[in-house]
């Protein structure tokens, strides 16, 4: 959920910069060009001060407005495509991803979302514990249907945009892949209600993973952690153990990615 327009991001934060940022933020996450008005009330803050930011921010090129309708403006594409995100941010955060693995016993990844559609996992970190460790996925790609941090990423869409994701067709890779639309639809429903994902042997014969959001402060999903493990050693409890524990290292992966490192 989004944050409080009154929280910021550490005690040197300037109040007026976390403000445009969220305005950014709320702007990169509506499907369509958004008023002053619906800006304010995506990001909690009175509408005379959300257009005094949208118009310094438009003057700079953040932002472009027709007639009375905002969106993200070119000088802000073009100053990120020079951003490599795997180089800035990995760094960061491969020593907590490390952390969590060690306290998980368990391989944990993170992806990082990539346009409305794509995921890049960029970070993976085993156990140090003989036997269990998992091979190295960075850079590799799955179906979103078959693994949990797919079938996350399509629990943010609509139902038109989950088809445009996925094909009509939804190959099975195991016997307990989902392979209907229906199926997959009551699926995410089911991890919209609950907030993570799960992949139990649907990608791999004896792969159970569990996936949780990373949000930005507009509420907008920007990378997902996961757990990875072997189906037959991890019963239900142990399951939901991993999984809380995922959900409680998630938001100690947001503040690093939040704060400039010391």
């Amino acid at each position: 959920m989004p944050r409080s327009s009154s929280e910021s991001s550490g005690p040197t934060a300037n109040r007026s910069v976390v403000r445009a940022i969220q305005i950014l933020r709320a702007l990169s996450a509506s499907d369509l060009p958004m008023t002053a008005t619906d800006v304010a009330q995506s990001v909690g803050l009175p509408r005379a001060t959300v257009f005094r930011l949208l118009m310094t921010l438009e003057e700079e090129g953040f932002v472009s407005r027709t007639d009375t309708l905002y969106s993200l403006g070119w000088d802000l594409a073009r100053i990120a495509d020079s951003v490599d995100p795997v180089s800035t941010l990995v760094p960061r955060i491969s020593g907590i991803i490390e952390e969590l693995a060690d306290e998980l016993g368990e391989t944990v990844t993170l992806s990082l979302r990539r346009g409305r559609y794509g995921l890049d996992l960029v970070a993976q970190a085993n156990p140090h514990v003989i036997g269990l460790e998992m091979s190295q996925m960075n850079g590799q790609t799955w179906p979103l249907h078959a693994s949990s941090t797919g079938k996350l990423l399509l629990a943010e869409l609509t139902e038109p945009q989950v088809l445009t994701a996925t094909g009509p067709e939804l190959p099975a890779l195991t016997d307990k892949t989902i392979t209907t639309q229906s199926d997959l639809t009551a699926e995410l429903e089911q991890i919209r209600r609950q907030g993570w994902a799960i992949t139990d042997r649907e990608l791999e014969d004896d792969i159970v993973s569990v996936a949780v959001p990373i949000r930005d402060s507009a509420g907008t999903l920007m990378a997902i952690l996961t757990w990875v493990g072997l189906a037959h050693r991890i019963d239900a409890e142990r399951r939901r153990t991993l999984t809380q524990a995922l959900i409680e290292g998630a938001e100690r992966v947001r503040t690093h990615l939040n704060t400039t490192p010391g």
